[in-house]
């Protein structure tokens, strides 16, 4: 009878735990290779903190797979506020979209330069010529984070797919997420007119971006009667 009675209030009990926590979520650590057990799975930088995804329990009603912990910088844990991702490749695509927009000015070094052009510029002046030191090992640094992608992540033996939403764009050596992410970034670090800029390389297609950048740099801050006009002109240079 006491057998019973200490059985029916374990009973109990556990019903009373599930019911006051009814998100209960196990993360797996995933598999890290040796080389890699100190390294962000996100940028390749060393490791912080290892964190948890989804990050709340009730977003893995969405997640197409089981929940994960694996190893993370802080800058990539923290730089992306918002949720409900589907999966872990969706979640580090919206960390590098993040890197890309916090990072701008960095990346932008390698639009405006080569490495050779900085040590050979007439910057004078000490700050200047810390800049000269600086500003290329800065964006190669950023570049390999941006283009970092991690290992192949092991669930309990089993590999988990990536399944891609965008389609990855490489301009000026860094890999964007999607197109979208080069434009944003084109647009401010050349100060071009977006609606300018996005109307000549729908014209030209993706694979001429470089000359759709030249084509409109000269024509930042139009106002509509202006655009027309510009854009009519550049057609007629390229013979459309």
């Amino acid at each position: 009878m006491q057998i019973e009675l200490t059985q029916y209030k374990s009973d109990n009990n556990l019903k009373h735990n599930l019911f006051r926590s009814p998100h209960i979520v196990n993360h797996c650590l995933i598999e890290i290779p040796f080389n890699y057990r100190n390294t962000c799975w996100f940028c390749g930088e060393p490791k912080d903190k290892n964190i948890n995804f989804p990050k709340k329990a009730y977003e893995a009603n969405i997640v197409n797979h089981e929940p994960i912990c694996l190893p993370s910088r802080n800058e990539c844990a923290s730089i992306i506020q918002r949720s409900a991702f589907t999966s872990i490749y969706a979640y580090r695509d919206a960390i590098k979209q993040g890197l890309v927009k916090k990072h701008q000015k960095i990346l932008s070094i390698g639009s405006n330069w080569t490495e050779q052009e900085l040590l050979e510029s007439e910057l004078e002046g000490s700050a200047f010529e810390g800049f000269k030191r600086s500003a290329w090992p800065m964006f190669k640094m950023m570049q390999a984070r941006i283009n970092y992608k991690g290992w192949d992540i092991i669930i309990n033996n089993d590999q988990l797919i990536e399944e891609k939403e965008h389609q990855p764009f490489e301009f000026d050596g860094v890999v964007y997420t999607r197109l979208e992410d080069a434009v944003s970034h084109a647009v401010k670090t050349f100060f071009l007119d977006e609606q300018l800029f996005t109307r000549v390389l729908s014209v030209l297609g993706k694979g001429k971006f470089s000359q759709a950048i030249r084509l409109c740099r000269l024509y930042p801050n139009l106002n509509s009667k202006q655009r027309e006009s510009v854009f009519q002109e550049i057609l007629d240079s390229i013979g459309l």
